[in-house]
């Protein structure tokens, strides 16, 4: 049997940078603003963060299983797993949320316990509109349901359907996105199961990889030739012709090719990097420090205050702009940084605890 341990792949952390600041360009810049137009990045970002989701903590899990399957407690496994993710995870989100409920912010008055119990995303479904400044929690309560169902598919069902199991589950994402999105909303993408392709991408090639599977070792060497075949589908939909599409058959194809595209991205980055503009861009210090604290970036960049309105004295005002937008992230980048150095980091060591 093969199995690898997970690892830590460093250049991993440029990809959530990139994904993180593709989110805070779809938040900070109007849709009609060059940087927005031709790109949906909000989707693609958060889309990023849910294939790297799957591809990781599927590796986790699939270590966990190696040393269950060699005599280890699968209780152990579970109990483990949660404690490493809400030690990661919940104190620094619950902080935030009591301290905006202490100011009386009304959106998260009105929705508290939606998001006090993750399920923020099913808020915005219901109402079918989004909380301002909040609005980006759905895709955390998203992770946070993932991380709930996970742990049990791959540490309780036998390795041997662990690739149908997989397959089944992007086919899955794909046909809820079909029945639930209409040409009226497409709100009911934020629910779970409306991003579970995107996961089970992720670790799809994570299984793969570990178990040097069969399907795998071809895919490796017909992995060019498959990127270039998806990226072109990814053209194509942006034609007319398919833009033309009801909107729950569109967005299940557009959602499912970037999930592929950015399932090969990862995978080829947790290996290695040749293309040398590439490799210098995931091993740059100041990304890969973005990378490292994007939790934070994520979690407060919506509360940032706009300055939208604020105009430098002698400076043409698309200058002034950029410029304020600037400040605005360097302001957000110490806030996360005080956040990573001062309130995460600190708990973390908590999780010398919880080893498997």
């Amino acid at each position: 049997m093969k199995n690898k341990n997970p690892e830590y792949f460093s250049q991993l952390d440029s990809l959530r940078a990139i994904a993180v600041l593709m989110v805070i360009i779809s938040h900070w810049f109007s849709n009609e603003h060059f940087l927005n137009r031709y790109s949906a990045n909000g989707i693609l970002g958060v889309t990023l963060f849910f294939v790297l989701s799957g591809f990781l903590i599927t590796g986790i899990l699939l270590n966990s299983k190696h040393k269950i399957e060699e005599g280890s407690s699968i209780n152990k496994a579970f109990k483990v797993f949660y404690m490493r993710r809400l030690i990661r995870i919940f104190p620094v989100y619950y902080l935030l949320l009591f301290i905006l409920l202490v100011l009386n912010v009304t959106s998260v008055r009105d929705g508290f316990w939606w998001h006090y119990f993750y399920s923020s995303n099913f808020y915005f479904w219901i109402n079918d509109a989004f909380a301002g400044s909040l609005s980006h929690l759905w895709s955390l309560a998203v992770e946070e349901q993932f991380y709930l169902i996970w742990p049990a598919i791959i540490l309780l069902v036998p390795r041997r359907f662990l690739t149908t199991v997989l397959l089944a589950g992007v086919l899955a994402g794909m046909l809820f996105r079909l029945v639930i999105i209409t040409d009226v909303s497409d709100m009911g993408r934020l629910l779970m199961p409306g991003s579970l392709d995107s996961f089970c991408i992720g670790g799809l090639l994570s299984y793969g990889r570990a178990q040097n599977a069969g399907w795998y070792k071809q895919y490796l060497h017909r992995q060019t030739l498959f990127l270039v075949l998806v990226f072109l589908l990814f053209v194509a939909i942006h034609l007319p012709a398919f833009r033309a599409l009801p909107m729950g058959v569109y967005l299940s194809l557009y959602l499912f090719f970037i999930s592929v595209i950015f399932g090969i991205l990862i995978n080829r980055v947790a290996y290695t990097v040749n293309v040398p503009l590439l490799k210098q861009l995931l091993n740059n210090k100041q990304m890969l420090y973005i990378g490292k604290i994007s939790y934070g970036v994520y979690l407060f960049h919506n509360f940032i205050p706009y300055f939208f309105g604020l105009e430098i004295p002698g400076m043409h005002a698309s200058f002034s702009m950029y410029l304020i937008q600037g400040l605005r992230l360097l302001t957000l980048i110490g806030l996360a940084s005080f956040s990573w150095f001062f309130v995460e980091k600190p708990i973390l060591k908590l999780k010398e605890k919880f080893k498997f």
